[in-house]
């Protein structure tokens, strides 16, 4: 006599909806309007890592383990500036669902992330703020530099904007010292937008929770680290390893006139500048003039294939803690390419941001 076994048809539903539906590697993208074929890249920007896939059937999924919640960008391949269209999204150990429509993908819906749940509320609360920035910086890229009136004017009214929602995560911050994403925020707001005194108190009103992750961790290394280093002050020496691992700093160029230029592998502006480092470099080494490249990538292949594409010469070295690590930290660098100019002395005698300014510089140093 056969045996049969009752099986609950509702527990096997179940069963089946979790092997299907809840793979917390997975990244499931459905679109709209794209094409079969299309080729969509993932960026993993904790580790500055590159994947792709093509859509299929208006599907594509990427499978990404994370031990932690990690910043992902999606974007199509960009070929011209209408082609600029990037998501970026966060990824707990949850599977993520991203429902993208073609030429909007920016403001593709994100399922499955607390974080991003977090992101989303906060980014609308900005949205009435940001449209009517972006209207102001297109009309000031359009007014000619001669009227400077118009420029300044727009120049103002687009700063009070920023400030405004500037205001609006500090506001957050201080208003949700338990959520994971306060902290990542004020990591982003610590360099450059907001005081190191209000860096300090908003960290200080954190929970202990909260100053303990990474990004709480990261906050307290850059109260304890940056400097506003000003024209004469002492540079501050430091030892970072080269490509070959020699530990090099400051001290090992004594005597001589150093560039501290701080760069990176994907910084456009960075690597325009390189054949001019080169240009000075060979013109003046001999008259006591040396470079110190500090590389802000996390990925040694990529810091290591620009040195060689771009034949630097001269010292390049980097901790691969891109900007994060303790010398960008030190040196309080939030934009590159950044450049101290070090007299013999260890005297900091200028510094500018931006590139096409260091021939006038050499000039003034070693004068025909």
């Amino acid at each position: 006599m056969k045996k049969y076994i009752c099986f609950p048809i509702s527990l096997f539903i179940f069963l089946m909806s979790c092997s299907q539906n809840d793979n917390p590697s997975k990244i499931i993208i459905e679109t709209t309007g794209f094409a079969d074929s299309t080729k969509i890249y993932l960026h993993n920007t904790g580790k500055a890592t590159q994947d792709s896939g093509y859509i299929v059937n208006n599907n594509l999924v990427f499978s990404v383990d994370v031990d932690e919640p990690t910043l992902f960008l999606i974007r199509p391949v960009i070929k011209t500036r209408a082609d600029i269209d990037v998501k970026s999204f966060w990824k707990e150990d949850k599977q993520v669902t991203i429902r993208a429509e073609k030429g909007n993908l920016k403001n593709a819906i994100v399922e499955g992330s607390e974080i991003q749940k977090q992101v989303d509320i906060i980014e609308a609360s900005k949205s009435h703020l940001k449209q009517p920035l972006d209207s102001i910086w297109t009309e000031y890229r359009s007014v000619p530099r001669k009227d400077t009136v118009k420029r300044k004017a727009l120049r103002t009214e687009g700063k009070e904007i920023e400030q405004a929602i500037t205001d609006v995560d500090v506001n957050y911050v201080k208003n949700h010292p338990d959520e994971l994403y306060s902290v990542i925020t004020l990591k982003n707001l610590m360099k450059y937008t907001i005081p190191k005194a209000q860096t300090k108190e908003l960290y200080e009103n954190l929970s202990p929770e909260m100053q303990s992750t990474k990004y709480g961790i990261t906050v307290k290394k850059f109260l304890e680290l940056s400097t506003d280093f000003k024209i004469g002050d002492k540079a501050k020496d430091f030892q970072l390893p080269d490509l070959d691992g020699n530990l090099v700093g400051l001290n090992n160029f004594k005597d001589k006139y150093i560039l501290l230029d701080f760069w990176s592998s994907n910084c456009g502006p960075c690597r325009l500048e390189n054949p001019n480092l080169l240009k000075n470099y060979k013109t003046y080494r001999d008259r006591g003039f040396e470079i110190i490249s500090i590389s802000l990538d996390i990925n040694r292949e990529d810091w290591e294939n620009a040195v060689k594409k771009d034949s630097m010469i001269w010292t390049t070295v980097s901790d691969l803690k891109g900007v994060d690590g303790d010398i960008p930290m030190t040196y309080n660098v939030y934009f590159v390419p950044t450049y101290y100019l070090i007299d013999p002395n260890g005297i900091i005698i200028d510094k500018f941001l931006g590139r096409g300014q260091l021939d006038e510089k050499m000039k003034e140093i070693f004068p025909n």
